[in-house]
């Protein structure tokens, strides 16, 4: 009674799992269900992608002078006006052109981007970047033709620091009575640390004797976009400079401003592109893989599985259909796992979780054969654990080129290898959890 006892509750427990995997998990949202499982990570090659091709920049600005030849922000009477390329024809080289791309995926590191392409014309600078279709495509596409130009300048246009005087930028946070607020520290180089003290000793808040704000003022930019327009009430002498982006209660909010403070230190920390650049197409491109290219694979797949089901129960009889079930819980465990650990799927990885399939299946057929062969009862938990070392030694290289390939930067291979850890990693623990038990408590009298 306590063997059936047992075998009905991990039969159970199989069912539940399976149920939650291939259906899912679903809870009341308002006025609709919801399933509360993630959602599968596709890779490009499944999911489809964004194309993003930027030009070097053929545009002009128009440069001011005041009638004695000096640069100004703006047109004044009696001075003049030029036209100048936005790119100075000498950084127009292939030199430059290596380093923009070099740049941009080191922003597209630091935002942790789990997939992208990044392809350059050396010829003519032309960079396109292929990026996986999620939250982060709109922030990452503007990487890649952000220029990243910081910059503090008085009211005049004056530049008085900017990005060479940088050292680092860092996000922080501070808990105010109105809520938590997100900071941005600019650290300067020691070279710049006097300049900046000069900077916040000259632009001061005052007013006159008549209470008239006379405050010289100081604007802090990013790309041209105004961060903040201030002047000073004390001074600054460490060489840091705070800047908070914002302060609020609402989670929600807080997270946007923790986001936008992120992508500004990316920016800043890696220094502008030396080089200007348009944007030429941005736009969604499907996946080559369709679901009608799937419908032939999966029935083959669907129809080799219930082939070998088949087998089992006919040739092993009950062992065969309590096998049978506990495979359906490994695969239907494996697939929450790789919901819950994020893994992206590429076809690379599909293969991998198809190799995961195959060794558990030959795993229990190896089992079943070695249990078929015990005629003495005492020795059958000796042969399920023979049969369980004797197949860990086996995956030992498998798991071995796993762990390698997670390491890959390369994201099909990385896909590949995590995947065929993890499935082998649950392999293990679930047949000697699982179906240990299972089998052992519907043989043992």
């Amino acid at each position: 009674m306590e063997r059936r006892l047992k075998i009905a509750l991990i039969v159970l427990f199989i069912i539940l799992i399976s149920i939650i995997s291939f259906v899912g998990l679903f809870v009341q949202d308002t006025k609709f269900m919801k399933n509360v499982l993630p959602e599968y990570q596709l890779g490009m090659d499944l999911k489809g992608h964004r194309a993003i091709t930027v030009n070097v920049s053929d545009e002009e600005e128009t440069i001011y002078y005041d009638k004695d030849g000096n640069e100004v922000s703006s047109e004044v009477e009696g001075g003049k006006t030029e036209k100048k390329p936005v790119n100075a024809p000498e950084n127009l080289t292939a030199e430059n052109y290596k380093k923009v791309k070099e740049l941009v995926e080191k922003r597209f590191v630091d935002l942790n981007l789990s997939e992208y392409i990044i392809r350059l014309n050396e010829n003519n600078g032309s960079i396109t970047a292929y990026l996986p279709e999620n939250d982060m495509t709109d922030i990452a596409s503007q990487f890649v033709y952000s220029k990243g130009e910081f910059t503090i300048e008085n009211e005049e246009g004056e530049i008085l620091l900017d990005s060479n005087n940088i050292d680092t930028v860092r996000v922080g946070y501070s808990s105010t009575e109105t809520g938590t607020a997100v900071h941005l520290s600019f650290e300067f180089k020691d070279d710049s640390i006097e300049k900046l003290k000069e900077i916040t000793n000259t632009y001061v808040e005052s007013t006159d004797e008549e209470g008239n704000d006379n405050s010289k003022e100081v604007l802090i930019k990013v790309d041209g976009n105004t961060l903040l327009q201030t002047s000073f009430s004390e001074e600054i002498a460490n060489g840091i400079l705070p800047l908070t982006l914002g302060t609020t209660t609402d989670t929600e909010t807080l997270n946007t401003y923790i986001q936008e403070a992120s992508n500004i230190a990316i920016l800043i920390n890696n220094g502008p592109l030396p080089i200007d650049y348009t944007v030429d197409q941005n736009r969604f491109i499907k996946s080559d893989l369709t679901m009608q290219d799937a419908i032939i694979p999966l029935i083959v797949i669907g129809a080799v599985c219930v082939i070998a089901f088949l087998v089992l129960i006919i040739k092993y009889k009950k062992l065969g259909l309590l096998s049978v079930i506990s495979y359906i819980g490994y695969l239907a465990l494996l697939l929450i796992v790789i919901r819950y650990t994020n893994l992206v799927i590429t076809l690379e990885g599909i293969f991998g979780i198809l190799i995961a399939m195959i060794l558990n299946y030959v795993f229990l057929v190896y089992l079943l054969q070695s249990l078929k062969k015990t005629t003495n009862v005492a020795e059958v938990s000796r042969v399920y654990n023979k049969s369980i070392l004797s197949t860990i030694l086996i995956l030992v290289p498998a798991v071995i080129i796993g762990v390698v390939f997670a390491f890959a930067v390369w994201l099909p291979a990385y896909s590949f290898g995590t995947i065929i850890f993890w499935s082998i990693l649950i392999m293990i623990l679930y047949n000697i959890s699982i179906t240990r038990v299972l089998l052992l408590n519907s043989i043992k009298k």
